[in-house]
């Protein structure tokens, strides 16, 4: 069983990065809706098989128990021994499924549910949406439409009549508040105290 062909492509998977192993892995990927079809060991534990077929009809994915136990399983993907795991690769799932059915004709069903979703995505693939070339020029008159010119008359400016202005003293500063007084600053002339050092 070494050299399976249905186990040379989920270890090609291990080692693409699209193959999770593990119930937390394979429930995470499920649960995500990237799994393309769930794996289970022939000698697996009950619990996970139940486990496993959970997952997949969860995420409408195939449930397959394959022929081959933990330790085969495990060996094809470089772990000690897997019970479960799970394709998130389309093309990958369908290739593994459908070797398999070629040396077990019971999956043949399986096999041909993931080849004819991989043919519908892989036909997807590649294939750019049409664009409408009739109400494209209309779309770019109307973005290039050119902007109005000024009538030669300037903006109104948005000088001292645009806000309200504070009081301002004789000396054109504003007065320093002192508490809630506003004291004014007046010229030297109008002050007593400057006239005096002024003489």
């Amino acid at each position: 069983m070494a050299n399976d062909p249905c186990l040379g492509m989920l270890g090609l998977a291990r080692r693409a990065g699209k193959l999770a192993y593990g119930d937390e892995l394979v429930r995470q990927l499920c649960a995500d809706h990237k799994a393309r079809c769930v794996l289970v060991a022939s000698d697996a534990g009950e619990s996970t098989a139940k486990k496993a077929a959970l997952y997949a009809a969860r995420a409408n994915v195939p449930f397959v128990s394959l022929p081959h136990g933990k330790d085969e399983l495990g060996a094809a993907i470089g772990k000690a021994g897997c019970a479960v795991c799970a394709v998130s690769d389309i093309g990958l799932a369908a290739a593994a499924i459908g070797k398999l059915s070629a040396q077990h004709p019971e999956y043949a069903e399986v096999a041909a549910q993931l080849g004819e979703k991989n043919a519908r995505i892989q036909s997807r693939r590649g294939k750019k949406k049409p664009r409408d070339r009739e109400t494209q020029p209309a779309a770019a008159q109307s973005a290039e439409k050119p902007s109005r010119k000024p009538n030669g008359k300037r903006p109104p400016h948005a000088g001292a009549n645009s806000r309200p202005t504070s009081p301002r003293s004789v000396s054109g500063k504003r007065p320093h508040r002192t508490g809630s007084r506003a004291v004014s600053q007046r010229k030297p002339s109008e002050n007593p105290r400057a006239r005096r050092v002024s003489k």
